[in-house]
């Protein structure tokens, strides 16, 4: 109904009259240990682009790349020099490496900020980003018996298995604080709030 003077009367938004749950002042822990947990996440991801740069097997690859190349009748047949071939694509393996490092690295970073915020969008895509990892780790615990065998050098074994199984405990850490009840309730309110405020019936 409006007024006499032109002001109108609050109009209660879908929350009800008393409006959409209030937000509390500071994160729940569980959140707050989640965030952690990300930032935890990238800073592994940056050691593994580290080891990567300076710790790569160059030696140890060729060899291995080598001796699966020898005898190889493909290879025969289209003439190809097989240590020319693989002297150019060992850095082409490098470069992805640290590529993919690299994109993990601002994945992490990202998810961090988001999730820091209470967004719900960013705790289902950090939830998906945390299965791929999980999946990864388990596969890094499926590689031991072949990784403990083969002359891969230390810095190697860091890099794929310890690595792989470091992130594989941090991803189940972080997708546990991300959907515990504390998380649930600040994540909803902030979901709520941020829906009214786009309606109108709040200040922004």
């Amino acid at each position: 109904m409006s007024h006499p003077y032109g002001y109108s009367q609050p109009y209660p938004g879908p929350a009800g009259p008393a409006g959409p749950p209030t937000v509390p002042a500071e994160r729940p822990r569980s959140l707050t240990y989640a965030v952690y947990g990300m930032w935890l996440g990238a800073v592994l991801s940056a050691v593994g682009v580290v080891l990567i740069l300076v710790g790569y097997d160059v030696d140890g690859m060729r060899e291995t790349m080598l001796t699966e190349f020898e005898g190889d009748p493909r290879l025969e047949d289209s003439g190809l020099d097989p240590e020319s071939f693989i002297d150019a694509f060992i850095p082409v393996i490098q470069g992805a490496l640290v590529v993919f490092g690299l994109v993990t690295l601002g994945l992490w970073i990202w998810m961090a900020l988001v999730n820091g915020k209470g967004r719900n969008w960013a705790r289902i895509v950090a939830t998906v980003f945390g299965a791929f990892s999980i999946f990864s780790g388990l596969s890094s615990l499926a590689n031991i018996p072949t990784a403990m065998s083969a002359d891969t050098g230390a810095v190697m074994f860091l890099q794929s298995v310890v690595l792989g199984i470091l992130q594989l405990v941090l991803a189940i850490a972080i997708l546990v604080l991300l959907w515990v009840q504390p998380t649930n309730a600040y994540v909803n309110a902030v979901t709520a709030q941020r829906k009214a405020e786009r309606s109108g019936y709040l200040p922004r």
